[in-house]
C-alpha cells in the first residue's frame, strides 16, 4: 500500500539514513503506520538485511535471521549454535526490528553483540525497556504523527481501493483523524472506542479555557462582595449557563476535527 502523507518523513529523514547505513528509531501512537515505514526502509536498504518482529520467540527470530543471511545449518543446529554463527556474520547487515517495545532481555543481549557491526532500524511504541535504551543512543528518532488533513481523503481512497469498502471516503477521512490504522479499521467496519479516538496533535488545548474559568470565578467573587444572596445565586446561574454553552462549542469543534 502507498504511504499516503509520509513523503516528507520518507525522503528527508528515513531514506538518507538508510542510504548512508545509519540506524534510526521510528516511534508514534498505535496505528500510525510505523511498521509500514519500517518495511519501506527495509526494501530500500542496499546490502545484506533481515526484518524481524520482537514479538516472535527468540529461537524463531534467530532462525529467520539465519535464513535471510544464508547461515548454514539454521534448521538443524541448536539456538545457541545458530546465535554464534549469526554473530560471526559480516559487517553492515541491516537489521530491521518491528515491535521493539516487546524485545526480551535475551534478544537485547543479541542486539548488543551485533550493534557495533550491524545497522539497527527499530520501530515501536514507547516507552522501551531500560536495557534497550542504550541501543538507541545516537540514532535519529522519527516520531510519526497523524496524516495531514489535506492528505486524509487520499488515504481514505487508497484504503477503499485496497479493501473494496463501501464506506464513503469523506467519512473515513473525518473519523480516522489521520490515523492510517484506524482508517483501515473503519473501512472494514470495525468499531472503535472513545479512547481510540484521541489522536496526538489532534487534541484540543483546554488550558486557555481553564485560565478563563479561573479569571471568571475571581471576577464573580469580587462582584459578589456586598451583594445579597439572591444576586449571587443569579450571577452563579448565568456563569453556569455560559460554561455550558462553551462546553457545547468545544465538544462540537472536537467532533468536526
Amino acid at each position: 500500500m502507498k504511504l499516503i502523507g509520509r513523503d516528507n518523513i520518507l525522503q528527508t529523514t528515513v531514506y538518507p539514513r538508510v542510504k548512508e547505513k545509519r540506524g534510526l528509531v521510528i516511534t508514534g501512537q498505535r496505528g500510525m503506520g510505523k511498521s509500514a515505514i519500517l518495511k519501506w526502509a527495509y526494501e530500500k536498504y542496499d546490502g545484506p538485511k533481515c526484518m524481524i518482529s520482537a514479538r516472535e520467540p527468540y529461537g524463531q527470530i534467530l532462525r529467520n535471521i539465519g535464513k535471510e543471511l544464508k547461515v548454514d545449518g539454521v534448521s538443524r543446529h541448536r539456538v545457541h549454535d545458530v546465535e554464534k554463527e549469526i554473530i560471526k556474520t559480516g559487517n553492515n547487515v541491516g537489521l530491521f526490528i518491528d515491535d521493539a517495545e516487546a524485545a526480551t532481555p535475551r534478544l537485547i543481549m543479541f542486539l548488543k553483540a551485533v550493534a557495533g557491526r550491524w545497522q539497527l532500524y527499530l520501530s515501536g511504541n514507547e516507552p522501551f525497556r531500560d536495557d534497550l535504551k542504550p541501543m538507541l543512543w545516537g540514532k535519529t528518532k522519527v516520531d510519526v504523527e497523524a496524516v495531514p488533513r489535506e492528505e486524509r481523503v487520499k488515504l481514505a481512497e487508497e484504503v477503499i481501493k485496497e479493501t473494496g469498502s463501501l464506506v464513503p471516503a469523506q467519512d473515513i477521512a473525518q473519523q480516522c483523524r489521520g490515523n492510517p490504522g484506524r482508517a483501515w479499521g473503519i473501512a472494514r467496519g470495525e468499531a472503535h472506542t472513545r479512547d481510540e479516538e484521541t489522536v496526538r496533535t489532534e487534541e484540543i488545548n483546554i488550558a486557555p479555557l481553564f485560565l478563563l474559568g479561573i479569571s471568571g470565578f475571581v471576577i464573580l467573587r469580587y462582584i459578589g462582595i456586598g451583594m445579597g444572596e439572591k444576586d449571587i445565586y443569579l450571577i452563579g446561574g448565568i456563569g453556569m449557563g455560559v460554561a455550558t454553552v462553551v462546553r457545547y462549542m468545544v465538544m462540537r469543534g472536537a467532533r468536526r476535527e
